[in-house]
């Protein structure tokens, strides 16, 4: 019942290097703050970019995001040169280093490199994906092996050919790929999602546990990477987390009838039978005709029973 990945092919790829300025000033009341702006090159601000400070001697860490107009602020933050890491999709990342000084106001300063794309009519991409829908794999991966050949820093083909040999069933081969698009774009969501299926495969789960957490680590809101978190804690025996992990992605998704009925599965084991019964109930409501309707049934019957 867990979604299958599809084709995609986001228009990134690496590119140049970032620009980071600081600029000290006095604040009032010894307050120690760090502020700034995250542009493009071109000097429009970044939504949503995230900002990482890491104080690797004291083990602190801090992050922010940005607003709207480009731009973070955090009040109180500890004095020490701190590593910092800014992620956005679509953007080479930063990593770089900033000193915070005690009662300093410091402002950040910080320009990202737009990534590159494979081009939107490239034929190999094009013929690729259209040999993918129709389930034509060897073929579909000729094209995208070639895709890479001519665009090996991008990772458009990397992707699109790690989905083509999970498909194929060849696992191994599938995971390298993948995780070389992550490599080349490490803001890809999608790839973490297909390597987490890419280790769930071959049975390594704490693996698929670690992508499907990177992947909400990038996007927080994503309704498949909690469920698809859930179904590696469920796997592993490690039910609470697998049912909050469940009814995270509902709260995100609430007509995710799959994400109820592995809520249902993972309250049984912790025989929390009122809420299984919840949960199988909300998925009938929502699949009245599928195809485990029956089944689920008897089992809302059982734990009835259970409860008297």
């Amino acid at each position: 019942m867990r979604k299958k990945a599809s084709i995609l092919s986001p228009p990134f790829v690496l590119g140049l290097a970032f620009l980071l300025f600081l600029f000290p000033t006095v604040t009032s009341a010894q307050e120690t703050v760090v502020q700034g702006l995250v542009t493009d090159e071109e000097g429009r601000p970044v939504k949503d970019a995230r900002l990482t400070f890491v104080d690797p001697e004291r083990g602190l860490k801090f992050v922010l995001k940005t607003d709207k107009n480009g731009k973070f602020i955090k009040v109180g933050i500890p004095p020490s040169i701190y590593k910092v890491t800014v992620e956005s999709e679509g953007y080479v990342t930063l990593e770089s280093e900033a000193r915070i000084r005690f009662g300093l106001r410091e402002s950040l300063e910080i320009k990202l490199k737009k990534l590159l794309s494979v081009p939107d009519k490239d034929e190999d991409m094009a013929a690729g994906s259209e040999l993918f829908k129709a389930g034509k794999y060897d073929e579909a991966a000729d094209r995208f092996r070639k895709v890479i050949e001519r665009y090996p820093a991008q990772y458009e083909g990397y992707f699109n050919l790690g989905l083509t040999l999970l498909k194929k069933g060849e696992v191994d081969p599938a995971i390298a790929a993948l995780e070389k698009a992550a490599e080349v774009n490490p803001q890809s969501v999608e790839s973490f999602f297909a390597l987490g299926e890419g280790y769930f495969a071959k049975g390594e789960s704490e693996k698929a546990l670690h992508s499907f957490a990177k992947a909400i680590a990038i996007n927080p809101e994503s309704p498949l990477a909690h469920y698809n978190l859930g179904l590696v804690f469920y796997k592993l025996g490690k039910n609470e987390e697998a049912l909050a992990a469940f009814e995270k992605s509902i709260s995100l998704k609430p007509d995710n009838s799959s994400a109820h009925y592995q809520a249902g599965l993972a309250a049984i084991r912790l025989q929390s039978f009122d809420k299984a019964i919840k949960s199988f109930q909300e998925f009938l409501r929502l699949e009245p005709n599928a195809p485990e309707a029956a089944q689920v049934k008897t089992m809302i019957e059982e734990l009835e029973k259970q409860k008297k």
